[in-house]
């Protein structure tokens, strides 16, 4: 496991849990670390955003530049969508239609907050002890340099949710 940014040295690797606490990290400098977190803080609310709009759990997030810039690889580990199948979330999100966007107004807003009945698919109410002990949401980062990375990239992501589902399946063996 900790040998795995070393077998991509070209690649900047990061696996991180939901309060971006740092599993593995190819980061040499603090300022790297940062921008490592910063990139996970937004990677974790395009996840959430995803959720609120009731379009399910997002596995992966690919951002890819034309002119043969970095390409940017997030992947959610998120242990709930693991154990569900396919075509069965919940109906008050499967039955859910979207609203065109700017359709609500000011004091009408499509997600209020905690209170308000909706809740994020995938994620505990606080009221289930089973939820609270549940494997974390982990979130795999890998950034290329360039294009002509992409197939090492995507080999290292594949091998960081390995990593990541190891943990969550080990996290879940000591809570039991």
């Amino acid at each position: 496991m900790a040998n795995l940014p070393s077998k991509h040295p070209n690649l900047t690797l990061h696996l991180v849990d939901r309060s971006l606490t740092p599993l593995i990290t190819s980061s040499r400098s603090q300022p790297q670390a940062q921008s490592l977190a910063s990139i996970s803080q937004n990677a974790i609310g395009v996840y959430e955003t995803a959720q609120r709009l009731g379009l399910g759990n997002p596995q992966r997030v690919m951002v890819e530049h034309t002119s043969n810039g970095p390409v940017l690889m997030h992947s959610f580990l998120n242990p709930a969508a693991e154990h569900s199948a396919p075509g069965h979330q919940n109906s008050h999100v499967a039955q859910r239609k979207l609203a065109p966007i700017g359709n609500y107004g000011i004091r009408d807003p499509p997600y209020t907050g905690a209170g308000s009945g909706v809740q994020v698919p995938g994620e505990p109410d606080g009221m289930d002890e089973d939820a609270a002990n549940a494997p974390p949401l982990l979130l795999s980062t890998v950034i290329a340099p360039g294009s002509e990375s992409v197939l090492d990239a995507r080999r290292a992501t594949s091998r960081l949710e390995r990593v990541g589902k190891e943990v969550q399946a080990r996290w879940a063996e000591l809570q039991q």
